[in-house]
């Protein structure tokens, strides 16, 4: 994680501070040139080989963005070809799982977004009939602050926040300087502590009450981790004058796996749902359609994660939960219509659910088995 390096983190800070003072100084087509280079700087500063990767990676999908933008005939084609030649990097830095030992001649930091975020400029030329602006292609692909982990922005909504840029005031530096500190805490003092717990947890005697703990603390160490680099991400994208999107809306709150899953990681959550669910609901889709659609996603997003069999596990556990969700109609819950006590047990039941799976990401692989027998023993 970039922001748990000391060097790394006030590099970042002094990104953001000076692109958020110059907003405020300079025109908008000035920041959009000083954005990119900016940020393909400090990259090179940190690393000179992960920025000469990323600016050529980044340089070849702006090459075949602007073709599909000028294509008359073959669009239809061209589109999917185009967007399997952006995930071929991501799928070759996943070839030592695989059991093939490539030397990639590139870092992979930061990939697998930088490879979202290319597949949606072609989705916006494509679908949007609009063209790219070389300066803000290059701003929304190295914006800094979210270079390694998101959030996730969209390429049309990182036109809008350039457009209404916030004003660095006091009183926004304030709230953001705050976040910062909060997200740190949470990442570096609070995940701590928890995995401490689990450690501890875990070398006990394993049984119901004390598995249904370490589904709590494994849950709550997945979400101080991602929410807390969230809020580091997000403060610092504000600073540097972006209105970052939330990554985290109160996942506990969730009543269903569908509305989960638009709160945990929403951003990404949100490209999924956009790029593969909107793409096939031309039309009103079945239950079984739905369900299948949501499995096959959610064994994605596993593999996304990483090419083992603990990952596949987990992301067909999911997909199950999911397309079950989606066989039975349950994908929405009317807060006003639905009893207190019915509510709340589903909020518990959904989380629980979804604990069971971060024992995948929290655990070493040897111990998930023995966690998950020991709710047979009272």
């Amino acid at each position: 994680m970039w922001f748990l390096q000391t060097d790394t983190l006030l590099a970042v800070i002094a990104f953001s501070l000076a692109l958020g003072l110059l907003r405020k100084a300079l025109p908008a087509r000035a920041i959009a040139v000083i954005s990119p280079l900016a940020s393909l700087a400090v990259i090179a500063w940190i690393s000179p080989s992960l920025a000469l990767f990323s600016a050529l990676y980044a340089l070849a999908g702006l090459a075949l963005a602007m073709v599909l933008e000028r294509m008359s005939q073959g669009k239809k084609h061209c589109f999917p070809f185009f967007c399997l030649l952006a995930i071929l990097p991501f799928l070759l830095s996943r070839a030592p799982a695989l059991g093939l030992e490539l030397k990639l001649p590139f870092e992979t930091v930061g990939l697998t977004f930088q490879m979202l975020k290319v597949i949606d400029v072609f989705y916006y030329v494509y679908y949007g009939g609009e063209g790219v602006k070389p300066a803000a292609y290059f701003g929304y692909l190295f914006y800094l602050p979210v270079f390694t982990a998101g959030p996730l922005f969209r390429y049309r909504d990182y036109l809008r926040a350039g457009e209404k840029p916030l004003t660095l005031d006091v009183a926004e530096l304030t709230v953001d300087v705050k976040r910062i500190i909060r997200g740190l805490f949470k990442k570096v003092v609070l995940c701590r502590l928890a995995v401490e717990a689990m450690t501890f947890l875990t070398g006990q005697t394993l049984r119901l009450p004390l598995c249904l703990l370490i589904v709590a603390v494994s849950w709550l160490i997945l979400w101080l981790d991602l929410s807390g680099y969230s809020d580091v991400a997000i403060a610092l994208g504000r600073l540097g004058g972006l209105d970052t999107p939330e990554n985290f809306k109160k996942p506990l709150l969730a009543p269903g796996f569908t509305q989960f899953w638009r709160s945990w990681h929403a951003t990404l959550s949100d490209w999924i749902r956009e790029h593969i669910y909107v793409v096939v609901a031309k039309k009103k889709l079945s239950r079984k359609v739905s369900a299948a659609i949501a499995f096959s996603t959610m064994v994605v997003m596993a593999l996304w994660h990483g090419f083992n069999l603990p990952y596949l596990l987990a992301g067909c556990y999911n997909g199950a939960l999911l397309a079950l969700e989606n066989l039975l109609g349950l994908t929405t819950v009317s807060r006003k219509k639905t009893k207190k006590s019915v509510l709340f047990f589903r909020c518990v039941l959904v989380n629980f659910l979804f604990g069971l799976n971060t024992l995948v990401f929290t655990l070493p692989a040897e111990t998930v088995p023995a966690v998950l027998r020991g709710f047979l023993t009272l």
